[in-house]
C-alpha cells in the first residue's frame, strides 16, 4: 500500500510534506507509511489520503494489490496543489466561515478578471 501511495504522490510532484499537509495527517506518519510493509492503516486516514491525492480509497487499494481496475463514478479530476491547499484550509472552518470565505473569494476573482 505505501509503494502505490508514494508513487501517486510522486506522480503529482507533491512531497511528504504536501502529502502530510493535504491529508491533515503527520509527516512521520506517510513516511513510515511509504517505507513499511504491511503498515496498518485506518480506512479514515486511507480515505484521507485518497482525497488528497484525488482518487478513491478503492482505486489505492486495489492498484496496492494489483487487482482488476474498476471505474469508479464521480471520480476527482487532478486539482492543483495550491487548490487543494485552499479547500483543505475551508474544510478546517466552520461552515458558515467557509461560506463568507467563499463568497469573498469569488468577489474578489470576478474584480481581478474585470481589468
Amino acid at each position: 500500500m505505501g509503494k502505490e501511495i508514494s508513487r501517486r504522490r510522486r506522480e503529482q510532484k507533491l512531497t511528504q510534506e504536501d502529502l502530510s499537509e493535504l491529508s491533515d495527517l503527520s509527516v512521520n506518519f506517510i513516511s513510515r507509511l511509504e517505507r513499511t510493509k504491511n503498515q496498518n492503516i485506518s480506512i479514515q486516514k486511507l480515505d484521507s489520503i485518497a482525497r488528497a491525492l484525488n482518487t478513491t480509497t478503492p482505486d489505492i487499494i486495489m492498484n496496492a494489490y494489483r487487482f482488476k481496475k474498476v471505474k469508479v463514478e464521480n471520480h476527482p479530476d487532478s486539482t492543483p496543489v495550491f487548490i487543494q491547499k485552499v479547500l483543505n484550509e475551508l474544510r478546517k472552518m466552520p461552515p458558515e466561515k467557509a461560506e463568507r470565505v467563499c463568497k469573498s473569494f469569488i468577489i474578489l476573482t470576478k474584480e481581478i478578471n474585470k481589468d
